[in-house]
């Protein structure tokens, strides 16, 4: 069948159910078939606000209609309402659509809103890396609809325990320090988000009726309680303990502050961690924490832990070096030793001393050698001729000395064995 989607549009292929929404037909969705067109997410961004307000309508009648639906169909819904989102543009479109979304939970039974915000938050955590910059505002702005009208519904639901622990479990279950079993995280940007946008969504609630106690209220925050003990990400340690404990409401501290006192005094809580719940205490009216141990103290600590501590007068024995230099000022002294008060003179290595029996040969132009003369000038020729004598360069006469004189030193041993035989 074919139904025109607005008067200036082409006819295209419909979906029986969403002809009928389209054409006014409202009550045709009932008798509509089981499944939904997979395109539904194209009529909820639509730029025609007609066509959009049809296809929530008969969203909302065909949730009505399937109270049977698991987390699976929940999670195929939230993928179609997500690209749903993706293609709006325009402000007042996209905070319409998050608006009407968020509204969606009211039309899920009583007993599934919580798998229905379950698979909502795994999608966006899912796609949330995924965004780009021109995109990243109106889904925050959709995330925090969908969490304000939440906190909404749990009001109205008078604040019941256990779907208070539901839901911090959900926002948290994706972290790997809140268990195995969740998914994995992709990143940690949509729940650093949360933690901005909690108080601010919250506290309008908490001045309704009916009245939230402060256990009730701890019952949601303790998932967080766990990821500020344990988590290894600063950012979301810090941001946690910043913009979810240190800003809680007046009524809430004392319950929080015994809360964070106990997650200080565990252990196996990482240091920066520890220093983190430490602040938030104090900024919820516990005293200063004493100083904290300087390094000194901190090493002795761990020689002891390990068995390797001694006290300073046993352990400061003088080194090797020292006792080097003890006895090389013994040795200089030498006679010196009737003089305590005088220093001991230098030492100096026998190579170092100069020694005025052995005249130096070296000319140096315009300086004195060691005995004080005034130096030579020696043609640089002459100096050639010097080295190449000595060390028997090109002079053959030097050769046939050397050659005489071994001839020489043979014949004198030759005869000395003769005279021992």
């Amino acid at each position: 069948e074919e139904a025109p989607l607005s008067p200036s549009s082409s006819q295209r292929k419909l979906h029986p159910a969403m002809a009928a929404a389209v054409a006014g037909g409202e009550a045709a969705a009932k008798n509509a078939p089981e499944q939904l067109p997979l395109n539904f997410g194209k009529r909820l961004a639509h730029t025609d606000k007609v066509v959009r307000d049809k296809g929530f309508r008969t969203l909302k009648m065909w949730l009505k209609n399937h109270p049977e639906l698991e987390r699976l169909d929940y999670m195929k819904l939230w993928k179609g309402l997500h690209f749903g989102m993706w293609m709006a543009d325009k402000r007042p479109v996209q905070q319409e659509l998050a608006v009407n979304m968020a509204l969606m939970i009211n039309d899920i039974p009583k007993d599934k809103q919580i798998v229905w915000i379950d698979s909502f938050w795994e999608t966006m955590e899912e796609a949330w890396e995924k965004l780009d910059t021109h995109r990243m505002s109106k889904y925050m702005l959709f995330a925090r609809v969908v969490v304000a009208e939440l906190f909404k519904v749990l009001r109205e639901q008078g604040w019941e325990v256990d779907r208070l622990q539901d839901t911090g479990r959900t926002f948290t279950r994706a972290t790997a320090v809140s268990g195995i079993s969740g998914p994995n995280v992709h990143s940690l940007g949509l729940l650093l988000h949360f933690t901005r946008l909690f108080w601010e969504e919250l506290k309008p609630q908490l001045g309704e009726h009916p009245k939230a106690t402060p256990e009730a209220i701890m019952v949601l925050l303790e998932p967080f309680c766990i990821l500020a003990e344990r988590s290894y990400s600063d950012a979301l340690v810090k941001s946690i303990n910043k913009l979810m404990f240190g800003a809680a409401p007046a009524e809430l501290a004392e319950a929080l502050l015994a809360r964070v006192t106990v997650a200080v005094e565990k252990e196996g809580v990482p240091k920066n961690n520890r220093q983190a719940l430490r602040e938030s205490a104090t900024a919820l009216g516990a005293p200063a924490p004493e100083q904290l141990e300087d390094e000194n103290d901190r090493s002795i600590r761990k020689r002891k832990a390990f068995g390797s501590f001694q006290p300073k007068d046993k352990k400061d024995k003088p080194k090797k070096k020292a006792k080097k230099i003890e006895a090389a000022a013994e040795r200089g002294s030498g006679s010196n030793e009737s003089n305590s008060g005088a220093m001991s003179p230098l030492v100096l290595p026998k190579a170092a001393v100069p020694d005025d029996s052995c005249p130096t040969d070296k000319k140096v132009k315009g300086k004195k050698n060691r005995q004080g003369t005034p130096a030579k000038k020696v043609a640089p020729g002459a100096l050639k001729k010097k080295g190449a004598k000595a060390s028997g360069g090109k002079d053959s006469g030097g050769l046939k000395k050397t050659k005489v004189a071994a001839g020489a030193a043979k014949k004198m041993g030759a005869t000395k064995k003769k005279k021992a035989s």
